[in-house]
């Protein structure tokens, strides 16, 4: 905490925060550009979430039991969407932004967007908190913390009123917590565990995955047994969450059966890109063996559209500080770095075709760049220098490729691209 509290972790964050102001002041999500889409933010989702909000303000939750309506009062170019409730996704950021209307006296975009900014500077808070437990290394804390703060990841989507923000923040708590829990054994811990896979469930179906994959390794990797207080506790939660949003599904259809054909549908559409419509099946986006053999190479190249480092990049840089790395990660962090990599793709395997669609879907690596993209500039820049020194040409030219392609992509994919062309040009 104290160390939070110096001048450089403090002024950046204050420049973070006043440039994701600025972008919420000056970037409407009805504007028609790319400034808030695509990989700078989720403006169609914000646009339905403000839907929800001006419907539960004029006809409360109760109507629809709590589901958001989608079409509802917001410029649409294309007249023929239905106003209908939404069932597929759970409710709770938009009940939550309904509340923040209510508590704030308005409905405006710029003012429903404060508390979630207020959030990811709680949530920058966190990451620091989180990688100080894992890297002995003050300067790499620093530089990792900093990598993340200054990316498209944070920067871009730290006013994006749906899920996203809650997301991320509550995928650090439960670590946290858990980590608190296996420290101390604290009951509370455990209780906050539950709670906060209870919230996720109502926030969005992506984290659930990603969670169980940490309770599921942590538990083997220090238990060597995958039931245990920190699978199944969360998992319990995990099924109450799942099972409030289909029972807010099952009021609104009013059988069991339309309530169960509905989430089949949602299944198929996000795990294969099956759409039914009527007697009609079609494909939403066609899903097949070519897409799930470029997967990986899919999300390898959004990295960088999302954070500081290429994901190419940051392999070389490790490749060619191999053993300095070996020497100088600590076990722990080299095990949390690899079960963060596990749960980062885990969705892409469960949900392949909506992980394919969604480029979003890349920001569930966020903690895993946090906590390796500053370890491996920091010991590949310390390999470099002694390439230098030790005149070995070949090595420092290959070192020196590694790090213009990094800064290269860095400054087209995040200094022009999100900070010049689509803030303030």
């Amino acid at each position: 905490m104290k160390d939070f509290l110096k001048p450089k972790y403090l002024l950046v964050l204050l420049i973070a925060a006043a440039f994701i102001l600025y972008r919420s002041v000056q970037i409407s999500m009805f504007e028609d550009s790319a400034r808030r889409n695509f990989m700078r933010g989720d403006a169609y989702s914000d646009v339905n979430l403000y839907s929800a909000v001006y419907y539960f303000n004029d006809s409360g939750l109760t109507k629809t039991y709590g589901l958001p309506v989608h079409y509802y009062k917001v410029p649409l170019k294309d007249s023929t969407f239905k106003v209908t409730a939404y069932t597929h996704y759970p409710a709770l950021p938009d009940i939550l932004a309904y509340g923040y209307s209510k508590i704030l006296g308005s409905q405006k975009e710029v003012i429903l967007r404060l508390p979630i900014i207020l959030l990811s500077l709680l949530y920058a808070f966190l990451i620091f908190i989180f990688l100080n437990q894992l890297i002995e290394n003050k300067q790499i804390v620093w530089l990792s913390w900093l990598l993340i703060v200054i990316s498209n990841y944070y920067l871009g989507w730290s006013d994006s009123l749906h899920k996203h923000v809650y997301e991320e923040l509550l995928k650090c708590i439960f670590i946290l917590l858990l980590l608190r829990y296996d420290k101390t054994k604290s009951h509370w811990a455990l209780f906050g565990m539950f709670l906060t896979m209870l919230t996720v469930a109502n926030v969005s179906f992506e984290p659930i995955v990603y969670l169980a994959v940490i309770c599921v390794g942590y538990s083997w990797y220090k238990y060597k047994k995958i039931f245990s207080a920190i699978t199944l506790i969360p998992a319990a939660a995990a099924v109450l969450g799942v099972a409030l949003h289909f029972g807010q599904n099952m009021a609104h259809f009013g059988t069991l059966v339309a309530a169960l054909l509905d989430l089949s549908e949602t299944a198929r559409l996000r795990a294969a890109g099956i759409e039914t419509s009527g007697p009609i099946v079609k494909l939403e986006h066609p899903f097949g063996l070519k897409e799930w053999v470029s997967l990986p190479f899919v999300w390898l190249n959004r990295a960088e559209r999302f954070f500081s480092i290429p994901a190419f990049a940051l392999i070389s840089m490790g490749l060619y500080a191999y053993q300095r790395c070996k020497l100088n990660i600590s076990k722990n962090q080299l095990f949390w770095s690899v079960l963060l990599l596990i749960a980062s793709y885990s969705w892409c395997f469960v949900m392949a075709q909506h992980a394919y669609v969604h480029a979003f879907t890349m920001r569930q690596a966020g903690l895993f760049y946090a906590l390796i993209s500053g370890t491996l500039l920091y010991y590949f820049w310390q390999e470099l220098k002694a390439s230098y020194e030790s005149k070995k040409q070949l090595r420092l030219v290959l070192g020196i490729l590694i790090l213009v392609y990094s800064l290269a992509m860095f400054a087209t994919q995040h200094v022009w691209d999100l900070w010049v062309k689509n803030t303030f040009g």
